[in-house]
C-alpha cells in the first residue's frame, strides 16, 4: 500500500497516513486498518480539529496531493470517509469532539439514519448550546431537501 499524508500528528506524536486501494480508504497503524471499521473513527478524531487536521478543503487538499503522487486518480480524495469522525462524536456521546465536528456538518452528505442521528442528538442537552444549534441547521436542511420531518418524542 500507498500511504498519503501525513493528513495530522496527534498530540501524542502519531501521525495519520491514509492509503486508497480498491475504492476502500485505510488508516496505519500496526497494519492497515479500513476506515470505518474497529477504532478508526476515534483514531481520525484530531483531523477535526483546528491545529491538527485543520479544514475539509486542507485535508481534500492533502488527500489530492497524496493521490497524484502516488499515480492514482486525484479524484478519489471526493470519497474520503470523513464523515466516519464527523459522526463518531454524536454516536459515543463525545460532547467535547462534537463541538469540532459539527463544523464539518455541511462537508458530508447524510443517509436518512445518519440525520436521525444528528436530530437525535440536537435534542441531548450533553451537547453545547452552540452544537445543538449546528445540528439542528443541518438537520432541517436536510430534511426540508428530502421532504421529510423528524418529530421529537415526549418524555
Amino acid at each position: 500500500m500507498q500511504w498519503i499524508g501525513p493528513l495530522f500528528t496527534n498530540a501524542a506524536g502519531w501521525k495519520a497516513y491514509v492509503s486508497f486501494a480498491e475504492g476502500k480508504w485505510y488508516i496505519k497503524h500496526d497494519g492497515s486498518l479500513e476506515i470505518g471499521k474497529g477504532r478508526s473513527g476515534l483514531m481520525l478524531l484530531p483531523i477535526l480539529e483546528k491545529g491538527y487536521g485543520e479544514c475539509y478543503q486542507h485535508q481534500i487538499d492533502l488527500l489530492k496531493r497524496g493521490l497524484r503522487e502516488s499515480g492514482l486518480d486525484e479524484a478519489c480524495a471526493e470519497t474520503f470517509p470523513f464523515k466516519v469522525p464527523v459522526l463518531f462524536p454524536f454516536q459515543h456521546h463525545m460532547s467535547n469532539w462534537a463541538d469540532d465536528a459539527s463544523d464539518w456538518l455541511w462537508d458530508i452528505e447524510l443517509t436518512h439514519a445518519e440525520a436521525e442521528l444528528l436530530f437525535a442528538a440536537s435534542q441531548n442537552k450533553q451537547f453545547r448550546q452552540k452544537t445543538r444549534h449546528r445540528l439542528r441547521q443541518r438537520v432541517n436542511a436536510w430534511t426540508a431537501q428530502q421532504g421529510v420531518c423528524f418529530v421529537r418524542e415526549k418524555l
